[in-house]
């Protein structure tokens, strides 16, 4: 396949070289390595040979870019682990979940690495492929537990023969999985490794609390349901990062304005005379009442507090206090609306309480290619205004569902005929990136149905994405759909542990043809149907986590999107990741402590 075609980020042309690739997987665990021809290749894949032949040149090339494949996914999971600031002991239990995981620690895939390892000896591009996976996690393994022993251990215990026992252990489930694949037990080997790192690491994690035991993937039920965590949440996640609260296009005219509540903060930005965006605290300086009651609106060419009646300009400046003689210590230059952090990106207005990480722009930017297409910037709204629905369940288990594809075929058959048979979880550098394309099989749904055959052609949108869904995650909370017709969001916002505010906003280019109305009609149907399955199904994983039998560590490689929003949770909130919470009124004690272990480790390297 030339540089060029491999180049090209059309979605379905990445999809046929997958699906070629897992097809040379298969054949080769089927019929070995020697045996596979390019017709086993293709017939496995539902594919002709002369496709296969379009992507490879040789035999020889297909097997050389599915061991890169392969080299590539494990060095993505080691480094998948590793990433953030953690303890040496925290990475090398990490490492045990992510190398031992269903995803990775495949039949399949054990069985051709070894197929592959078998080779390498004869054949050099094997051999330096293989080589470099080797070296790269026995050199990392022996580098984490030097430093551990460095910190906290005895320096004179030889911690590379205990980094190569540890290696070995992992090599020898991998080799049982490959062999013995109907009786493996991921979470049995997960266990070994696991009681093998506390019997060799003084202290690590047996310096914890017994009822801090560290999880593996999925989060204990516990962090669905303590009301301690969930004050946690609101101060260190939704707090602390940028949430979304408009469009451009809600603020086109001075005084216009729009609020947003998050936990116990209150935001409100404003169009100003100048025609600058401003964001403050929905706070008056005097004694607290919110500065403005609704929603959204126009406050004319001044704020003025329903309260008392003390007025600020547009910029914020305090205008007027009546009675201004009964406050005789008062400095109005000191008592302006207090200022918050705001960003536009792409149109999207954002607004951030507290906080010094990185912008929106800056955390968005892997995704600006496919994303600036559509103009974002240049829409306006289109269908009913802001909908906002409350429901009685925790956040996080809307995401939950939100977060994989492997529920489509069974859950949403109205998403499985318009593009079940190409949806993909993936991600850019990061961010997670959903995509599937709308087919021309003949759908049984209606809606589904007239939005295939009715759907027309955008000139401003290349052609591979004439036809392509996109959903596009933002941690915490934040989902933006793109479709060809229109583009939206949607977004959870925690009221308290068992109750959730889900609001969703979409915008449309100018386009008043019939055919593209129709279309953004049926989308939205369609959405709404799918909406509807979904609350049931959250609802039912609300019920489960208060249930004694909640399954656990059982995801598929279609639900890793589950199990990296697990890990970004735990990343950003360390107690989290325990099986059981903290002694009552100890959770944010406990996590502010395992924080600071992080940043000092982080301080020593």
């Amino acid at each position: 396949m030339s540089a060029s075609i491999l180049g090209q980020s059309s979605a379905v042309r990445l999809d046929r070289r997958k699906q070629l690739i897992d097809a040379t997987v298969s054949v080769i665990y089927r019929d070995g390595l020697s045996r596979l021809t390019l017709a086993k290749v293709a017939t496995t894949a539902g594919l002709s040979t002369g496709i296969v032949n379009s992507y490879f040149k040789s035999k020889e090339q297909l097997l050389l870019d599915t061991l890169q494949v392969l080299v590539l996914e494990y060095e993505t999971a080691v480094n998948k682990a590793l990433d953030g600031e953690m303890s040496s002991e925290e990475a090398l239990h990490r490492l045990v979940d992510a190398l031992l995981s269903p995803g990775l620690c495949d039949p399949e895939k054990a069985a051709v690495w070894y197929a592959f390892m078998g080779e390498s000896q004869t054949r050099e591009g094997y051999n330096a492929a293989v080589r470099a996976r080797e070296q790269v996690i026995r050199s990392r393994i022996a580098g984490i537990f030097s430093e551990f022993f460095e910190v906290f251990g005895d320096p004179e215990i030889d911690s590379l023969a205990i980094a190569r026992g540890f290696d070995a252990m992992i090599d020898s489930f991998w080799a049982e999985c490959a062999m013995t694949p109907d009786v493996f037990d991921h979470g049995a080997a997960k266990a070994t490794c696991h009681g093998y790192l506390r019997s060799v690491l003084p202290g690590g994690f047996d310096r914890l609390p017994q009822n801090e035991t560290p999880r593996g993937t999925l989060l204990a039920p516990w962090t669905y349901t303590s009301s301690e965590l969930f004050r946690l949440e609101r101060d260190e996640l939704f707090h602390c990062n940028w949430m979304l609260i408009g469009h451009v296009s809600d603020f086109l005219k001075a005084g216009d304005y729009r609020t947003l509540d998050v936990g116990n903060e209150r935001a409100i930005v404003i169009h100003d005379v100048t025609g600058e965006l401003r964001a403050f605290h929905n706070v008056c300086r005097h004694r607290g009442s919110r500065v403005v009651s609704s929603t959204e609106g126009n406050c004319g060419h001044a704020i003025v507090c329903p309260f008392h009646g003390w007025t600020y300009e547009l910029d914020g400046r305090l205008k007027n206090v009546p009675r201004a003689d009964k406050f005789p210590n008062l400095d109005r230059s000191q008592e302006g609306l207090l200022p918050i952090d705001l960003e536009v990106w792409q149109g999207f207005v954002f607004v951030r309480f507290r906080g010094d990480g990185p912008s929106v722009a800056d955390h968005l930017a892997p995704i600006m290619e496919q994303v600036s297409p559509y103009r974002l910037s240049e829409m306006k709204p289109c269908g009913n205004s802001y909908m906002a629905g409350e429901v009685s369940y925790n956040w996080k288990i809307f995401h939950d569902v939100d977060n994989e594809g492997y529920h489509v075929p069974a859950a949403h058959p109205e998403l499985q005929e318009l593009y079940g048979r190409t949806y993909r979880d993936s991600e850019i550098e990061g961010i997670p990136f959903t995509t599937g394309v709308v087919d021309d099989y003949v759908a049984q749904h209606w809606s589904v149905a007239r939005y295939k055959s009715l759907l027309p052609e955008f000139d401003h949108l290349p052609k591979e994405n004439q036809r392509l869904w996109i959903y596009i995650s933002v941690f915490p909370n934040l989902v933006f759909f793109l479709y060809p017709e229109k583009a939206g969001f949607y977004m959870s916002l925690p009221l308290d542990v068992n109750r959730t505010l889900i609001i969703d906003r979409e915008f449309a280019l100018p386009d008043q043809r019939r055919e593209t109305r129709a279309a953004r009609y049926l989308s939205r149907r369609i959405d709404e149907i799918t909406g509807e399955q979904d609350r049931n199904l959250v609802q039912w994983m609300h019920e489960a986590v208060r249930s004694s039998v909640y399954p656990r560590n059982n995801l598929s490689q279609l639900e890793q999107g589950v199990a990296r929003f697990h890990e970004d949770l735990k990343r950003r909130i360390p107690v989290m990741a325990f099986e059981t919470p903290p002694s009552p009124g100890l959770l944010a004690a406990t996590n502010g402590r395992l924080k600071k272990q992080r940043a000092g480790n982080a301080e020593r390297k």
